[in-house]
């Protein structure tokens, strides 16, 4: 079983020792450099060399290597541990495949990967050919659907075993120009074994066509690749958030680090903003915008963090020219307030970067940092909830709970009657969020012994408490998406739903006493400032 990903974006990374290059031909990776092939070089160590003759391609290009030009997309060709293969046979494989999805017009190298439990090939392909064009404008929507095609076409051949999917398999009769599948085989419905009972009798009736299509008869909803889950939850009349909400899970499974989860949605037809500390999601056939806190809690940048590290993890905020060293693999810290003489250095991969000045790095919460002196010798060690001393505490999230605006309904018949019922229903929603937090403020209250600030200090506790559930709930999530059990994915999806809403509940408990406690003090505030102010008209009047 081949699987194919396109890995991170290759742009300034592609040279040096910290580069794409020299981690895909890592010596130790790579059984010595013996498992690394080229069809431009015959280095097989050197990565400086290697990368220089996709740059001098990119120079020759049209446009040539201009700031954000991507040089080389990396690719991976990954195969099952079940599989008997060997790793000469992966590298002979990942180099046909490289031949085939190049036509020999783009450079490439081909490194086999021995490191992990199964044998996987890392492709690079320089982004510009032989001959000065550029791979980007002859790419269509749906290339890595035809990559996949060719790699089920190679273990096909090799008797190793392949994915079944319904997109892939309509790829492929359109790349063979036909409208069936070839030997008389059934069609992709049909070669499903789930399926096999449901298989029509030959000139059957079928009901008539209700997907929108194009003018070559394919689906509009498939322009840009969905996974077979997509299908069956658009088919079972899904909205558009569900299926967003699905697309996120199974990407998030199989996503290495934030960019490449960020680059599977990019080829599943989402894409990913990052604005300040929220993600927006982009349908790009429609054009359908969402934030992350309108999908749930659970889908916020926290927790989809979290689901890509798979353990629980709490975010830290800081300028970026606090950054004292960044490297393809790690990133480097000054400590705020100790005038550069305290540092941190943590995985680049926890990092998320808007290309703004300020960046946010989610750590892990159950780990100890390590901070070190300008000199880089041990300075101590502090909890990850005991950077907050440097860092600034994130505030709590009040945008799910707030309340949305009164519909400008049209009682009344004059202007001034919509007026007068406007502002009742205006006085109305005041009069609710008041009885919640009064309401909330006596459960709490109560469950501390009759101690309003201590039950407050309980209900921030379980706040936090409950996002660390959630957070659990996540992982687990991906978890069993990854193990590929159907039960145990529909039990913890409920598990994570359940969590979600009882997250809701506390912050949405927190947040109406915060508010009320600001409102309180407000309106006291301008009561006295109004005092104030008369008496001194009053001394005023009486000199």
């Amino acid at each position: 079983m081949a699987v194919v990903k396109l890995g991170k974006p290759v742009k300034s990374n592609l040279g040096g020792d910290n580069g794409a290059m020299a981690y895909i031909i890592n010596p130790a990776k790579t059984d010595g450099g013996r498992l690394v092939s080229s069809n431009y070089e015959r280095t097989r160590t050197d990565h400086d060399a290697l990368a220089e003759g996709m740059l001098d391609d990119n120079r020759r290009s049209p446009k040539g290597i201009q700031r954000n030009s991507r040089l080389a997309y990396h690719i991976k060709l990954s195969f099952s541990p079940d599989d008997p293969v060997t790793p000469e046979k992966v590298h002979e494989l990942g180099v046909e495949f490289a031949r085939r999805i190049t036509g020999g017009e783009y450079k490439f190298v081909v490194a086999t990967h021995t490191d992990r439990h199964h044998l996987h090939d890392h492709i690079m392909v320089c982004a510009a050919s032989r001959y000065g064009k550029h791979l980007k404008a002859e790419l269509p929507k749906d290339i890595i659907e035809q990559w996949r095609v060719i790699a089920n076409e190679i273990s096909e051949r090799e008797g190793l075993s392949v994915i079944f999917n319904p997109v892939t398999e309509q790829v492929a009769r359109k790349m063979r120009g036909e409208g069936t599948t070839t030997n008389d085989k059934p069609t992709t419905r049909e070669r499903d074994p789930k399926c096999a009972e449901e298989t029509p009798e030959p000139f059957a009736a079928t009901p008539p066509r209700t997907t929108r299509r194009t003018e070559d008869e394919e689906p509009l909803e498939r322009r840009y690749g969905m996974s077979m889950e997509e299908i069956y939850t658009s088919a079972k009349g899904m909205g558009t958030k569900d299926r967003l909400r699905m697309l996120i899970d199974l990407t998030l499974a199989g996503a290495e680090n934030f960019e490449d989860w960020r680059n599977m949605l990019d080829v599943q037809g989402v894409d990913v903003t990052v604005r300040g500390q929220h993600f927006t999601f982009t349908m790009k056939d429609t054009g359908f915008k969402v934030r992350d806190v309108k999908l749930g809690s659970a889908y916020d940048m926290t927790n989809i963090m979290a689901g890509l590290q798979s353990t629980p993890v709490i975010p830290i905020t800081f300028n970026r020219r606090l950054v004292a060293k960044q490297t393809r693999k790690t990133i480097t810290v000054w400590l705020p307030g100790t005038h550069r003489k305290k540092k941190i250095t943590f995985d680049a991969k926890r990092l998320v970067d808007d290309g703004g000045s300020t960046l946010r790095a989610f750590l892990p919460l159950h780990r100890d940092q390590i901070i070190l002196d300008p000199s880089n010798r041990y300075a101590g060690k502090t909890t990850t909830h005991g950077l907050y001393q440097w860092f600034g505490e994130p505030a709590s999230r009040l945008e799910p709970q707030t309340t949305p605006e009164r519909l400008p309904l049209r009682y009344g018949v004059s202007p001034a009657q919509q007026r007068y019922y406007q502002a009742q229903a205006r006085r109305l929603d005041r009069l609710a969020g008041e009885a919640k937090a009064l309401n909330a403020a006596i459960r709490w209250t109560r469950l501390a012994d009759g101690d309003s600030a201590k039950g407050l200090k309980l209900l921030r506790a379980k706040v936090r408490e409950s996002h660390d559930e959630l957070q659990s709930a996540v992982i687990a999530l991906h978890d069993a998406i990854q193990r590929g059990d159907p039960d145990l994915v529909a039990e913890t999806r409920g598990e994570m739903e359940r969590r979600e809403a009882l997250c809701d509940r506390y912050e949405g408990e927190l947040s109406a006493i915060e508010r009320e406690i600001h409102t309180t003090r407000d309106r006291e505030q301008t009561e006295t400032e109004r005092q104030e102010r008369q008496q001194q008209h009053k001394r005023g009047r009486s000199i």
